[in-house]
Parts: C-alpha cells; sequence; structure tokens
C-alpha cells in the first residue's frame, strides 16, 4: 500500500511516496518517488497537489471545505468541567436530594447554585447580573435559568445553611482524611450598600472592622482548620460583641460534629471569661492572644524582663526572638520578644504622636478628643479639649514595644504553641479571599433570608476554591486566571447547521487542575454532541 511521508531532517522538509511490503513476514517501506523537499513549492502549488490527489478519489475540496467559518459564540467550559467535577467529590447531590426532600422543592435549583457559585469566583456580580451572564459558560444546562429560580435558590440555602455546613464538614473530613487536631476562630465584619438600619434585620451598625462606621454590617464568625479548610460560620447582628461569637462555632465542632481533643486557637478579642468557662467545662484546650497590659503588674514586671528569656533564632539571624514561659492561674502565659515587631510598634506610636500634634496645633479641626488612638497621647481639660501632649503615656507605651503574650491550656512546648499561634494567619487568609476574591461584601440584600443565602452560597464557593488551592498547590488569582482561560469558540460553517468547538490551547496551571481531579480534556475540535457527553 502507498502512502505520503513526510521527512523532517535537518536540511529540510522532504515528501515521499512510499510503499508498505512484507518480507520474509516483517513490515518494511520502500520509497517509490521522491518529491523533493517542501520548502521547494509555493503554497499554490501544494493546493494544486492535494485537489489533484481528492480529484483522484473522486472528491473536490470545495465539498469538504467550507467557504466560510463563522464564530457565533465564545464560551467558558473550565468552570463547568472544575465545578462539576468538586460538586462530585463533595457529593452535593446528596444534599440537593435532602433538601428536595424537606422542602419539597418542585423547580431545578441545583444549576443556578452551580452557576452562582461560578460567578462567585470568576468575577463577582449581582444575582440579576449573574442571570444575564448565564451564556457565558457551557456545561450548566441547556435551558436558561429564570431570575427568580436563582433569589429562590439564595431562600433554599439560607433555610438549609445548618444542613449544608454539617454536609460540608463531614465530606472535607472524608477528602483530606486529616485528624482535626487544631482549630482557628476569628470574627469580621461584612458592610452592606446600604445604611437603613431595621430593629428585626440582623444588618445593624457596629464596630468596624472593615473601617466602615457608618455602614450598617453584620458580623461573621468563622472557623478554619490548618488547611484553611471552613469548618464552620455563624452570623450575628452588626451591633453583637465579638468576644461573645466564639462559643457558638466550639459548640458547633463538639455537639454537631463529635470532634474531640481539639486545640482552639484566637487572638485576645476572644479572651472572655465566658470561653474561658466554657472551655475549660468542655474540656477544650486553647491558645489565646493575651492582653499583657491587663496583667497583673507582677506578672507585667517578670514577662518585660528580658534577662530571663530563652533566644528561638539561629546564630545567623540578627534580630532578636525570645521568649519567657510563666504559669498564671489556671493557664501558661508564654510572652515573646521581636525586634522586627519592636520597630513596627514604634513606628506606628510615632504616627499616632505627629497625629497627636497636629490635632494639637490646630484643635479646632478636630472633634473632642477620644481615649483611643493618638487620642490616648493627649492630656486634655475638663470639657475634653486638647492641652499637651502626655509624655508619661507615651513612655509607659514604649515599655511594650516588641512584646506579645500568649495564653495556653496545653501541654505543648513554647515554641509549639508560639508556631501553632503563627498559624493564626490562616483563617486571616481565608477572610482575605471571601473579601477580595470572592468579595462578599459590600452586601446589597435586605432581607435576614437573603443575606444569608448570600453568604452561605459564598462559604460553598470558598470551600470549593479552597479545595483546589490544597489540591492543586496553586494559588487563587492563578486558580482563577486558570479556569477563565479555559474557553472555547462556538463555530458553525457556512454549509451546514451542525456546530463545532474548537478549545483554546492549556496551559500547565489548567493541566495541573484537570490532572488533580482526573477529569478528561476535550479535544482540540469537538463535535456538539461530544461536549455534551464530556459536560453532562
Amino acid at each position: 500500500m502507498a502512502f505520503l511521508r513526510v521527512e523532517n531532517k535537518k536540511s529540510g522538509t522532504y515528501l515521499r511516496i512510499v510503499e508498505s511490503y512484507k518480507e520474509n513476514g516483517k513490515p518494511k517501506h520502500r520509497t517509490l518517488h521522491s518529491l523533493g523537499k517542501v520548502e521547494d513549492y509555493p503554497p499554490s502549488q501544494l493546493e494544486s497537489i492535494a485537489k489533484k490527489l481528492l480529484e483522484c478519489a473522486g472528491l473536490y475540496m470545495k465539498d469538504i471545505v467550507a467557504d466560510s467559518f463563522e464564530e457565533v459564540a465564545r464560551v467558558n467550559y473550565g468552570y463547568a468541567l472544575i465545578i462539576k467535577a468538586i460538586w462530585k467529590l463533595f457529593d452535593m447531590n446528596h444534599f440537593v436530594a435532602k433538601v428536595n426532600v424537606r422542602s419539597k422543592v418542585k423547580f431545578d435549583w441545583m444549576q443556578a447554585f452551580q452557576i452562582m457559585i461560578a460567578e462567585r469566583i470568576n468575577d463577582p456580580v449581582s444575582k440579576r447580573q449573574t442571570f444575564f451572564n448565564q451564556d457565558e459558560y457551557i456545561g450548566f444546562g441547556d435551558e436558561e435559568i429564570d431570575l427568580q429560580h436563582f433569589y429562590r435558590t439564595m431562600d433554599l440555602l439560607s433555610t438549609h445553611q445548618e444542613l449544608l455546613k454539617e454536609h460540608l464538614f463531614t465530606q472535607q473530613q472524608n477528602l483530606f482524611s486529616q485528624t482535626l487536631d487544631v482549630v482557628f476562630y476569628d470574627v469580621t465584619t461584612l458592610y452592606f450598600d446600604s445604611q437603613k438600619e431595621d430593629e428585626n434585620s440582623i444588618r445593624q451598625k457596629g464596630y468596624s472592622k472593615d473601617g466602615k462606621a457608618h455602614k450598617t454590617q453584620v458580623v461573621l464568625g468563622l472557623l478554619v482548620d490548618k488547611m484553611r479548610n471552613p469548618l464552620t460560620y455563624n452570623i450575628y447582628r452588626g451591633n453583637t460583641y465579638e468576644g461573645g461569637t466564639m462559643i457558638d462555632a466550639l459548640k458547633d465542632i463538639k455537639q454537631k460534629y463529635n470532634v474531640d481533643n481539639v486545640i482552639a486557637v484566637a487572638d485576645s478579642a476572644m479572651i472572655d471569661k465566658d470561653n474561658r468557662e466554657y472551655m475549660q467545662e468542655s474540656e477544650i484546650d486553647y491558645i489565646l492572644g493575651d492582653r499583657l497590659k491587663n496583667l497583673p503588674a507582677k506578672i507585667q514586671e517578670e514577662l518585660l524582663n528580658k534577662k530571663n528569656y530563652t533566644q528561638l533564632n539561629t546564630p545567623t539571624n540578627k534580630d532578636e526572638f525570645s521568649f519567657i514561659a510563666l504559669p498564671y492561674q489556671d493557664r501558661t502565659i508564654i510572652c515573646t520578644y521581636s525586634d522586627k515587631r519592636a520597630r513596627k510598634d514604634k513606628a506606628e506610636r510615632d504616627k499616632l504622636i505627629t497625629k497627636a500634634e497636629m490635632w494639637l496645633a490646630e484643635p479646632s479641626k478636630y472633634k473632642q478628643v477620644k481615649k483611643r488612638g493618638a487620642g490616648r497621647f493627649i492630656s486634655t481639660d475638663q470639657d475634653g479639649s486638647p492641652i499637651k501632649l502626655n509624655i508619661e503615656k507615651i513612655e509607659q507605651d514604649a515599655k511594650y514595644d516588641g512584646f506579645k503574650a500568649v495564653s495556653t491550656t496545653t501541654k505543648l512546648e513554647p515554641q509549639e504553641v508560639i508556631s501553632k499561634y503563627a498559624d493564626l494567619f490562616e483563617v486571616e487568609h481565608a477572610f482575605r479571599t471571601l473579601k477580595s476574591q470572592l468579595k462578599v461584601r459590600p452586601v446589597y440584600h435586605w432581607n435576614n433570608q437573603r443575606i444569608e443565602g448570600h453568604i452561605a452560597m459564598c462559604f460553598v464557593a470558598y470551600t470549593f476554591l479552597n479545595y483546589l488551592r490544597n489540591n492543586s498547590g496553586l494559588q487563587y488569582r492563578t486558580i482563577v486566571k486558570s479556569l477563565d482561560r479555559m474557553q472555547m469558540s462556538v463555530i458553525k460553517e457556512d454549509k451546514s447547521d451542525a456546530l463545532v468547538y474548537m478549545r483554546a490551547n492549556l496551559r500547565e496551571p489548567e493541566l495541573n487542575l484537570c490532572g488533580k481531579l482526573k477529569v478528561a480534556i476535550p479535544k482540540t475540535t469537538t463535535s456538539q454532541k461530544a461536549i455534551c457527553q464530556l459536560l453532562n
């Protein structure tokens, strides 16, 4: 049998008509005719040869090649491909089935839920805009979803948010197969676009961690593990004291999820008598940031004496980092000193002193002096008007530069306690991702049910995104960029109504995501039937 062979050599690319045959039962090839180098033929001549070969086969170029192709759309397939793979891993269909039974749901809300997750990870927008953007994706279903179904889906998530949290917790423990020995808790605030307060709403004005004091807000408490996996969350009215929220999260862990022998790690805002009593009664060990300035003078004197400190740094490190461990009441206080932290504390105080001096120079430009911020370094008269810098207060504040106290009830070595407390940044990273990448705030919803549904949806989106981070080793932004690049051109040729899907080239991060999740990648050119089978 004869065939055309293209051979690449150092001197160029050669065309040969080659025949295959057998000799003594072994397959061999021989050249019937050499057509020379491809570079010696102009493109028009190669096209002429191709046409002649087709005519010999009884075919014509115009019958197999369309005169023109048209790109009728460009769609993203990556979000459907990846989200559906994670959806299956987390057994989300089981959760959906439970909700359908409990609420007797008569519409297919799963598709709306998946698209909202995709939009939240991709480019967070309103639910109304999500309705308009749904045609930018392929793989989430053939029928357009009504706008009302996006809102009704949020209502379902609000109604069944406890079931959702329990389901995700169980699935994460199964997927990661890790011992839950340390949990990290923190609180943030989510502000609203509206400033209007309603007595019956969880939207209230309160102390804002976002610096949006004039906005209404809700308080969000979040518990994560050492891999930033979200374990549970709780929503509170915007004027709730943050220290009083920790017990709810710990109760979830102990009572709902049946987790024992866990160490709770939180910052000094969680130092609360009720919190400590609950953890002691529930036999939960803790590592909490402590307020050094609030400890008794005798204890402070010992903790601030660096002569008794143990150095932690290696000899090559110029910055001092040392610690002391001191038993106190029912816990151990571990105080650390850091040169780097001392420089930071001094620099922050210097800024406040500069602001205080400006205040004293032109007091009419400022409101009444407050006892926090720059105001704490200013002496005032009986009317609260500024008089002078409080040098004694400044010197007193400088005594604590570089020192940080941590309390613990664990039997761990001080170095390990310090390390675990430093890992508290994991929950800070989770909040940062929720706020920046997923844009959980500002919140535009008004009633409690929609607010809770919005946060529940963002919680799921973060859970999926963090699973991808842990599974692939890629950072959040790289994951989002990779998913966004997984696009297809929808092509229609003039001789047929059939559509062909042409995939964009994949880079290493996209191949990494697909490989880790073991999902099949569409071929470069795929028929409509094949792409539907792959994504459904």
